[in-house]
């Protein structure tokens, strides 16, 4: 499998070109934000140099891998349609405009979107869902903590946003989002989720969702060990996406 690496400096992008040899397959052109960084492939700064790469590329490209940042997320989208590539993309901290964005190029191209390429991390999804549909009824109160890395910019993570969905599924009504307490207020409103943020050192991603009533508090964590787990997850996602003949909107939960 041939690969076109978005955001290919980043800690993410070197991880994923070592990861995919493992796997066989090659990264053959990155994007990155400076040239600085030697690459094993050629690269470029911008996407009309990317495209100016592709052409001049022996091997033809078969998908895009994106780990780069959100404000890439229009011109990206507009490299694909215009390359004819399927994109795995796994940049958070997309907006509505840009989410509407990915939703338009799906209509051309295949796109995997997901906020988290973990394996774990999609079966976590699935079962909050089940258990918020069968707890939230009987009155369990549900909180969700992430911990990320000094580093990381956008809060709550993508991958909160995204449980919280699951958990808003299960819960068959839209949560009242509180975004941390402080303060003296009203007391907890059932309907309401709280979403925690914690950011520290070189914590790589841990997510945990508590469902508590007044008898017992039920807990379920995930807990990123390396970056590597993200690699795999998104050379399993390309795989997936290759052998897809129809645009659309695809997710980590249809390789499964």
């Amino acid at each position: 499998m041939n690969i076109i690496l978005i955001g290919s400096d980043g800690a993410m992008g070197k991880v994923v070109t070592e990861i995919s040899k493992e796997f066989g397959h090659q990264v053959i052109a990155g994007l990155q934000s400076t040239e600085e960084t030697e690459q094993s492939f050629p690269i470029a700064t911008n996407f009309d140099d990317l495209t100016q790469v592709v052409e001049g590329l022996d091997l033809k490209p078969e998908v895009m891998i994106d780990f780069s940042t959100p404000q890439l997320t229009e011109e990206l989208l507009a490299f694909a349609v215009a390359q004819k590539l399927p994109l795995m993309l796994a940049t958070t901290g997309q907006n509505e405009e840009q989410a509407q964005a990915i939703q338009e190029a799906s209509k051309s191209v295949a796109i995997l979107d997901t906020h988290n390429t973990s394996i774990g991390v999609n079966v976590m999804q699935e079962v909050s869902k089940h258990l918020s549909k069968v707890l939230y009824p009987l009155g369990y109160d549900i909180e969700i903590i992430e911990k990320h890395h000094r580093y990381k910019k956008d809060a709550p993570s993508g991958t909160a946003k995204m449980l919280l969905d699951s958990v808003e599924e299960g819960m068959s009504e839209s949560a009242t989002k509180v975004y941390g307490r402080e303060g003296i207020g009203e007391a907890r409103e059932h309907q309401e989720v709280g979403l925690h943020a914690i950011r520290g050192g070189d914590i790589v991603g841990e997510h945990t969702i508590i469902f508590a009533n007044n008898q017992e508090t039920l807990e379920i964590t995930h807990r990123a060990g390396s970056k590597e787990l993200f690699a795999r997850g998104a050379m399993a996602g390309a795989e997936f996406l290759i052998n897809q003949a129809e645009p659309g909107i695809y997710s980590m939960n249809d390789i499964f």
